[in-house]
């Protein structure tokens, strides 16, 4: 059984500078609180990674779902979202 499940892993573009957003939910289900958790991102264009970073969502509760987002640097919107035909997300880390 998932001790945290990602849902709705996606991407955007942002409304004024045309970066490129990452966002998505996570839910705990350890059955205790966490301080902060941190989730792996990684997109990419055929088994190239074209992105690899890290979104770290503090203060999760146990049985309670929150939303995360974190901008790319570097990466523009128009460019990426024509690449990228994977991507994967994963807990690394929670404490």
């Amino acid at each position: 059984m998932a001790q945290f499940e990602i849902y709705n892993l996606g991407f955007s573009r942002h409304e004024t500078t045309f970066k490129f957003i990452v966002k998505g939910e996570v839910t705990n289900k350890t059955g205790r609180d966490c301080n902060a958790v941190a989730i792996r991102v990684v997109l990419f264009n055929t088994n190239i990674p074209i992105v690899n970073t890290v979104v770290v969502v503090n203060g999760l509760a146990a049985g309670r779902t929150r939303s995360f987002e974190k901008e790319i640097e570097g990466l523009e919107y128009g460019q990426a979202i024509k690449l990228i035909n994977r991507q994967e997300a994963y807990v690394e880390s929670s404490y």
